[in-house]
């Protein structure tokens, strides 16, 4: 009787064991290549920025060099100035325009939605161009207003980068106030109304504080993107210098680059955006409340007056947001001579890009495409440990996945170049090291949206599996993963629009072979060939927009996976 009691326990022991072995050493593998991708050359980046210099031989000596030289500490002061005040006026402009659009009946509803994710997704140097192409000293706009004797303040230097991050960055905000919205009670405010409250005080009193989670995860969102953020400086700064744009000039200057300067500024801009995403959890933490949505927030009717007005104030937003977007595609079917465009339709400058797109297109597409099939594998693969099979390797796993949205893209290029530009691992300057760039900072997408689905599917299936005799590997390709496919699909089509319009981290790693559509661009807008930016802004804005056009309407998934 113990024989054949003992007998099936050592076929459940074998299997227990494989799965041990094939899950341990899958988040092995799995923390080296993230390990080797993010931690080791954002540790090479600082092991390099306290080489020992020439000056004073002291480890600190670049800090020393940047804090004491106005030239360099000022970059910081000014991206700290333009980050702050593009956070504070995108949240004045993003919380009304998300209240407005989902507690009033206002018209044209679906199309402002569908607008703010247009908005979103487009990449910001390219609204930078659009904006000098009509408020530039050579813009369609400015020049008919000095027709009229009409002077308007210019979009170069802090005031025109402040503007552009506020109208790029403000749906952050938007999103996340809009699904904030959705999981308050209808109860909390027909109680506070109940009381006498007006509208303004339920919403200051009673809704404000249930959103603080979302508004202060929006507007660090906001100033991270603007803090990081590398083409809009370049193309409209001029001589107000960032310190993106300035680890950018000391990396490829034309004497050959200074990379150990350029590591210490970069240790110095993660600093900041680290301790921003610090900031924000522990002000997500005292601020969280447990509320949950029996009866969201209903739409309401309003008088017509307030009506009108709620809907001019949100499709002004709105339409001056995406007033970059609608001029880029018309101006790449106007008639261009260098900066200057002519209101005369043409195809010249689609006719133009066509001996010179096909490298820079199928780079961009290749490179996308290989990225998110990774990030699909890879991430899925993340999320099934973080979920699974919870412990100190997996908790590691999900900091080390989740920290990459802290780190900016030129920080991870200066990062990369560091650690694999010398043999065996020669990768700067190849189509790998753009690959693998790509991926490690998108993987976040398809694990959170993995972790999502997982958290809601029971493993009894996966248990029955295991114990009928199918490996983990088996039971992990034949049962999680078809049961996570909406999921995967979902970060995959994330992953795809987020990363084909990669700047930052492209500008440092790219050479003549490996350019890409974004890179193209913004040679082209430096070189003022507005006609033909615009051509391959129009390209690649389409690429940007197709996956999600997929994700919201065969998927139906809302907006706020966006964020």
């Amino acid at each position: 009787m113990s024989a054949i009691a003992a007998e099936p326990a050592e076929p459940r022991r074998r299997r227990f064991a494989a799965t041990i072995n094939f899950w341990s050493v899958t988040t092995a593998v799995v923390l080296l290549l993230v390990g080797g991708l993010l931690l080791l050359p954002i540790a090479n980046v600082v092991g390099v920025s306290l080489s020992r210099g020439a000056q004073t031989g002291g480890l600190l000596e670049h800090y020393i060099t940047f804090f004491s030289e106005r030239f360099y500490y000022q970059t910081l002061l000014n991206s700290l100035w333009v980050s702050v005040w593009a956070m504070v006026f995108a949240t004045l402009v993003g919380v009304p325009t998300a209240y407005f659009a989902n507690r009033y009946n206002i018209w044209g509803r679906s199309l402002v939605r569908a607008a703010v994710v247009l908005t979103f997704v487009s990449p910001p140097f390219i609204g930078s161009y659009s904006w000098v192409v009509l408020f530039g000293r050579s813009g369609v706009v400015t020049q008919f207003l000095n027709a009229y004797g009409v002077s308007i303040p210019s979009i170069y230097g802090a005031q025109g980068i402040i503007f552009v991050f506020t109208l790029q960055f403000f749906p952050f905000i938007f999103l996340l106030v809009s699904s904030g919205l959705k999981s308050i009670d209808q109860s909390i405010e027909d109680a506070a109304r109940n009381l006498g409250s007006s509208e303004f005080r339920t919403f200051r009193t009673a809704i404000a504080p249930l959103l603080a989670p979302s508004i202060t995860a929006g507007a660090l969102l906001v100033f991270i993107a603007s803090f990081t953020d590398l083409g809009t400086p370049i193309i409209i700064g001029e001589r107000f210098r960032v310190l993106p744009v300035l680890i950018y000039g000391e990396f490829v200057n034309e004497f050959g680059g200074r990379p150990v300067l350029a590591s210490a500024f970069s240790v110095i801009l993660l600093t900041v955006t680290t301790g921003a995403l610090l900031v924000q959890r522990r002000l997500s933490a005292r601020y969280a409340h447990a509320s949950a949505a029996i009866r969201p927030l209903e739409l309401r009717e309003q008088p017509l007056l307030k009506r009108i007005l709620a809907t001019a104030f949100v499709f002004l937003v709105i339409g001056a947001a995406l007033l970059p977007i609608a001029n880029i595609i018309v101006s790449s079917f106007l008639k261009a001579n260098g900066p200057l465009l002519v209101a005369t339709f043409t195809l010249e400058n689609y006719a133009r890009i066509l001996d010179r797109i096909a490298l820079p297109l199928w780079n961009t597409i290749f490179f996308t495409t290989v990225a998110t099939l990774l990030c699909a594998v890879i991430g899925t693969a993340i999320a099934y440990i973080v979920v699974r099979r919870p412990g100190a390797s997996s908790s590691l796993l999900d900091t080390i996945v989740m920290f990459s949205y802290a780190v900016p893209g030129i920080v991870l290029g200066v990062g990369l170049v560091v650690t694999y530009h010398e043999p065996p691992l020669a990768l700067t300057g190849t189509s790998l090291i753009l690959i693998l760039a790509y991926f490690i900072r998108r993987l976040p997408f398809s694990v959170r949206s993995s972790v999502s689905m997982l958290q809601q599917v029971s493993r009894d299936t996966e248990d029955a599996s295991v114990n009928l005799g199918a490996g983990p590997a088996m039971t992990f390709i034949r049962i999680t993963v078809p049961a996570l496919a909406v999921a995967i699909l979902s970060g995959a089509l994330l992953t795809w629009s987020n990363t084909i319009r990669e700047l930052s981290a492209t500008l440092i790693l790219q050479s003549g072979d490996t350019t890409t559509i974004a890179i193209e661009i913004f040679n082209e807008v430096v070189n003022g060939n507005f006609g033909i930016a615009s051509a391959l802004g129009s390209i690649l804005i389409l690429l940007t927009f197709l996956p999600l056009v997929v994700l919201f309407t065969a998927l139906g998934k809302k907006e706020e996976v966006l964020v």
